[in-house]
């Protein structure tokens, strides 16, 4: 390797005494430390929230020695130590009950209590976090600063229907918990929670009204993740080994970096972010893959989905919502949210209309997400054991590469012919029936444009291979119908410039079986 990278690693101090790549985020994180009070960010997993507060620790402990050669050393110049108190709920189980949460926050007060002498015990969580913040401010003469790396981890564990009884309880813990927060502002410096989720009825943070959500906000939305510039600017001698080792030139390398792990967007005019974790680890094993799929798919993500509350065919950038469905969590009505809060989803576009809020249109950020989130589903809609999931992708890959119509379309078929009718609903059987073809493609690897617009239309279906781009029309009626409109409408003109070769398919659908009846491949 050319040079060490951090993955997986968390802590600042580690990074810089160990030599890892640090991609310099001090100058916003000078500018958030100084720029209020109050914070909470929701950003995905795997995204640096854990090294976000890790550096915060460093910068308001006045570790001025970890932040040399960084924007930091120059912004700032008093370097004031302050007593930092961190909460770190990101690991432990919370699904047995309220014990671990317990334990936890025990385990967190027990420790500073420790460390400045001061034991309260005898009194409730709350009471005990105002006293040792009172009597940390009155023994060292310096506000506090507390920090939170995922405060939603024990509330995400449980969301689902059956577990609401566990949620609520540990929602009144962390609510009564956090509420001394703004009872002891005076003593306070700075204090920032990040996690996944924003959550709405009975907020935590309800009695924290002072508390700003910095989570689509222009001025940090890179203060997570990694910019285009910032790829180039730090890690060019890895993307540069890894061209070689693939035998592509480094412009290609950039270029599938891109297509692969780009596209994350947090904000109306954000810029466009790589995941780290995703982007870190090809680099590291000097080979293209699909990362994502390690920070898995929440189960209960899966069954909303497969209850029909979401068409997958729109997930090309098509889901138009507004700013409150999209941050605000509520399992049982809305998927949009935490699809994405968890990365599935993110912000293609934003129309800001005078005297109107903002509408945003949500869609995958790239293939590698757009391919893990279709492979971890295909099990869910299908009788297909996971173990059978790759060689179908891998299936459908090798027959779009090689220009063979015949093979892809009958895998699909078989795809389809294994998915069980589970529901009565007939609006649900067929959304679930179409989210199945565009799980069975996406799943391949490829490109795969559902509703593709042009200007005389939609194509209902484009896949794009290396050497060919397939133009798809699916019709109930006829083969004949499906290949006029492919005709008519002229959707291959949208690839006249495209060097690839443009195969036109007509797809006759059987509503009856609810599957794929015939196909014609045509010039």
């Amino acid at each position: 390797m050319a040079q060490k990278l951090p993955l997986g690693v968390q802590t600042f101090e580690e990074i810089i005494r160990h030599g890892y790549v640090y991609v310099d985020k001090t100058t916003l994180i000078h500018q958030l430390a100084n720029g209020g009070k109050y914070f909470f960010l929701s950003r995905p997993r795997w995204f640096g929230k854990s090294l976000l507060l890790s550096t915060l620790e460093a910068y308001f402990t006045g570790r001025r020695d970890l932040f040399h050669g960084l924007a930091m050393e120059q912004l700032e110049s008093e370097w004031e130590s302050y007593p930092v108190l961190r909460l770190d709920l990101n690991s432990g189980n919370y699904t047995g009950g309220v014990e671990e949460l317990n334990d936890r926050i025990a385990k967190f007060l027990d420790t500073y209590e420790r460390a400045y002498n001061l034991p309260q015990e005898g009194m409730s969580f709350g009471t005990r976090f105002g006293c040792l913040i009172q009597n940390i401010y009155d023994k060292t003469g310096k506000q506090v600063v507390f920090l939170v790396d995922e405060y939603d981890k024990p509330l995400i564990a449980n969301v689902e229907k059956e577990m609401e009884a566990l949620q609520a309880q540990q929602r009144e813990i962390l609510k009564a918990f956090y509420g001394n927060v703004k009872t002891m502002d005076p003593c306070i410096r700075f204090a920032m929670f990040t996690g996944v989720s924003r959550f709405s009825h009975v907020s935590v943070f309800s009695d924290l009204n002072n508390l700003t959500d910095i989570s689509l906000d222009d001025r940090f939305s890179a203060i997570c993740g990694i910019t285009e510039q910032e790829l180039h600017h730090y890690l060019d001698e890895d993307v540069a080994e890894l061209a070689a080792r693939c035998k592509i030139t480094k412009a290609e390398a950039y270029e599938s970096l891109k297509h692969y792990y780009d596209g994350f967007r947090f904000s109306d005019e954000g810029v466009e972010l790589y995941n780290p974790w995703s982007l870190f680890k090809a680099l590291t094993m000097q080979r293209f893959g699909t990362y994502w799929y390690q920070s898995g798919t929440p189960s209960f993500l899966i069954k909303m989905i497969r209850d029909g509350q979401l068409d997958l065919t729109k997930m090309d950038g098509n889901i138009i919502t507004n700013e409150e469905t999209m941050m605000t969590f509520e399992s049982d009505t809305n998927v949009v949210a935490p699809l994405y809060q968890t990365g599935y989803l993110t912000i293609k576009d934003c129309i800001i209309r005078p005297r109107r809020f903002p509408v945003y249109k949500l869609g995958f950020p790239n293939l590698e997400v757009e391919t893990a989130f279709s492979s971890h589903l295909l099990p869910v809609y299908t009788s297909i054991r996971t173990d059978q999931v790759f060689p179908l992708a891998n299936a459908i890959n090798e027959a779009a590469q090689a220009g063979d119509v015949d093979t892809l379309l009958t895998t699909v078929r078989g795809i389809l012919a294994e998915a069980p009718v589970e529901s009565n609903d007939e609006r649900v059987i067929e959304l679930n029936y179409r989210n199945l073809i565009a799980i069975a493609l996406r799943m391949s690897g490829l490109d795969c444009h559902i509703e593709q617009a042009t200007s005389a239309g939609r194509i209902d279906l484009a896949l794009e291979a290396d050497d060919f781009v397939y133009v798809m029309e699916f019709k109930r009626t006829s083969l004949d119908d499906a290949a006029r409109q492919i005709e008519t409408r002229r959707y291959a003109d949208r690839y006249l410039n495209d060097p690839r070769t443009v195969i036109k398919v007509a797809v006759a659908l059987d509503d009856t079986v609810r599957n794929i009846a015939s196909w014609q491949v045509f010039a």
